[in-house]
């Protein structure tokens, strides 16, 4: 198991917490991340982009102008793709980007990213807190002691903790989750996870209770 240092708010150490082998010490798949990373992605766009086709476009339907003796190619509508303010030929219509992955796969990748962070060593533990009120002052301090103050950091919880998210929403490039809803592109995409230890003993619990 890799061992990882736990950090108090004030950058003083607290002790050591091992990193589960089987999560974030496997050999990272990187078909399964790419695959779980594209699959995301897709699901987020709307797929609303829509262009009018030449039979919906508010135009005459009256011929132009007459067929012979004009001098110009010859046109039987005003709502052809050729003519301005005509029709689009071929153009988007609202259609579901949606890409389902298999459990397995999405897994995989998940534990992948995680494997990968800690890897590349950009894993921060830190004490279990808890604050009474929101303030941004406090999560800003412990990122600045931790040397992680303007980096793209993930802040991975335990739970959904409103009060914890109001204090760090207000920091640029934080990204703060409950460990339950992490997902594969926003572990990639961060620069540094910073986890407390329940979010490690839950990231280890999120896995168990899938696998029933």
């Amino acid at each position: 198991m890799k061992s990882v240092t736990v950090y108090k708010h004030d950058g003083s150490e607290a002790g050591k917490v091992e990193l589960p082998d089987d999560i974030f010490g496997i050999e990272p798949s990187m078909a399964a991340l790419h695959q779980v990373i594209k699959a995301y992605l897709a699901n987020q766009r709307q797929g609303n982009a829509s262009t009018k086709t030449r039979s919906e476009v508010n135009v005459t339907k009256s011929k132009p102008f007459r067929q012979k003796g004009t001098g110009r190619a010859r046109a039987g509508s005003a709502n052809s793709p050729l003519w301005p303010g005509g029709g689009t030929a071929f153009g988007p219509k609202p259609r579901s980007y949606t890409e389902k992955v298999n459990k397995k796969v999405r897994r995989l990748g998940l534990k992948s990213a995680y494997s990968l962070k800690a890897k590349g060593d950009e894993i921060v533990i830190v004490e279990d807190f808890e604050l009474t009120a929101p303030k941004t002052k406090t999560v800003a301090d412990m990122f600045k002691v931790l040397g992680i103050a303007g980096k793209r950091v993930m802040f991975i919880v335990p739970g959904v903790d409103a009060i914890l998210l109001k204090s760090s929403r207000n920091i640029m490039n934080c990204l703060t989750e409950a460990a339950g809803n992490a997902n594969a592109y926003d572990v990639t995409n961060a620069d540094v996870l910073l986890m407390t230890r329940s979010s490690v003993d839950k990231v280890k619990e999120c896995f168990q209770h899938e696998k029933h």
